[in-house]
């Protein structure tokens, strides 16, 4: 992994629309002799830089829910993701992964420059292996989690709380990431960034403290952390509600604290997935004809439709359209099959990305657009969102406008 590899595939968040891209900027900085302005060399004491604020983009995401990320200043991004290679041999031994860490950070050669281990679609089959001889689960989160980590944690999951508040100095790698994050965001010390591939390192690096305390006092502990969900497995009821205090006062240890909303003590069996998952995972489309496809499709959006508005807040129509990557239309019913996913984006505006890729792939291989329908969901998407700031909606249908 290099420092190019960082700021081309870990910069922007992944949800921004495919034409931004970061490439350009990553081969700018990270080959230039001399950077504009020489902030190179004003960086090296860490106090002659302003700070900066990240601009925020709101995503979309099921029902009324949005997720606020972060698109971080690019000096001090640079900055700190200069940090992080030049001192990767003193941080990977802490971001190793633990036992219950399913999303220990990893360079990776496609896709994102970091990214956990094992991929979130992998929770069935960690439930499958972890609830093995066991009657109860533990099933938490950690409230507002980016939002809420104090960024002074970093050094002390790096070098212990007693080692970083010892030494304040910029001497100490911990304290000199713990610089980079609070310079991008105004000087903040609660919240961390969004988006950024250098976030997720962050949060292991803490995440996988918290790990180490809780199985140092349950050594025969079984579960998994994908980021802060936790899930844990137990003989009793007993045992889980011990291990939710042992969790929360190893959080408390990090200033985090788990999320009452979202932790329960429930009894196996449970299904391993959201049933409206599998009912649509299970729908069977016609290998035959054409009518019997168009058919299928009309029956199968139907579902989708009804399921979406019995569970909203589930990102169900996003789920619906992402199911097509790999599934032949036939011609005639391409006109269908458009209309059919168009009407997912204006009720679920986070199904629209997943619209776009289906269009853009068959246009790409020649398929016909159905121009005054796109331009109509387009149009409305911009009309309705932009006045509400709404990051993701405006900036997918400005990327659809252009197809």
């Amino acid at each position: 992994m290099s420092l190019r590899d960082l700021l081309a595939r870990g910069y922007f968040p992944k949800e921004l629309p495919t034409p931004f891209v970061t490439a350009s900027f990553a081969k700018c900085v990270s080959t230039a002799h001399a950077l504009p302005g020489d902030f190179g060399k004003s960086a090296a004491n860490g106090k002659k830089l302003p700070a900066a604020q990240a601009c925020m983009y709101s995503l979309a995401r099921g029902g009324l829910l949005r997720r606020p990320l972060s698109i971080c200043n690019p000096l001090h991004y640079f900055l700190l993701s200069k940090e992080i290679i030049n001192n990767w041999v003193s941080i990977k031994p802490r971001v190793a992964g633990s036992a219950l860490s399913a999303t220990a950070p990893e360079f990776k050669v496609k896709g994102r420059a970091i990214d956990g281990k094992h991929p979130q679609s992998a929770r069935s089959q960690f439930a499958r292996n972890t609830r093995l001889g066991r009657r109860y689960i533990l099933q938490t989160d950690i409230n507002r989690f980016y939002h809420s980590i104090y960024t002074h944690s970093i050094s002390w999951a790096l070098h212990t709380k007693p080692v970083a508040k010892a030494n304040h100095s910029l001497a100490l790698l911990g304290n000199k990431l713990d610089y980079w994050i609070r310079m991008g965001q105004d000087r903040q010390t609660v919240g961390i960034p969004i988006g950024p591939d250098t976030s997720l390192l962050m949060a292991e690096l803490i995440m996988q403290r918290c790990d180490e305390t809780l199985l140092h006092a349950l050594p025969k502990l079984q579960g998994h952390r994908f980021i802060d969900d936790y899930e844990l497995s137990f003989q009793t009821r007993t045992e889980a509600e011990d291990a939710y205090h042992l969790l929360d006062a190893s959080l408390a240890d990090f200033e985090l604290a788990l999320n009452p909303k979202k932790t329960r003590v429930l009894e196996l069996p449970l299904p391993l997935e959201d049933p409206w998952v599998t009912e649509l995972r299970q729908f069977k489309f016609s290998r035959g004809s054409q009518p019997g496809q168009a058919a299928d499709l009309n029956n199968y959006f139907s579902k989708a439709f009804s399921l979406h508005a019995s569970n909203p807040g589930e990102p169900v129509l996003s789920f619906a359209v992402a199911k097509f990557r790999e599934m032949k239309i036939a011609p005639a019913n391409w006109s269908l099959f458009q209309q059919l996913i168009l009407l997912c984006a204006i009720p679920e505006p986070a199904s629209f990305p997943y619209v776009l890729e289906q269009i853009i792939i068959r246009k790409n291989a020649g398929a016909a657009v159905l121009v005054p329908e796109l331009e109509e969901v387009v149009n409305e998407l911009i009309v309705r969102h932009s006045a509400r700031r709404h990051s993701s909606e405006v900036a997918n249908a400005a990327w659809g406008a252009s197809h």
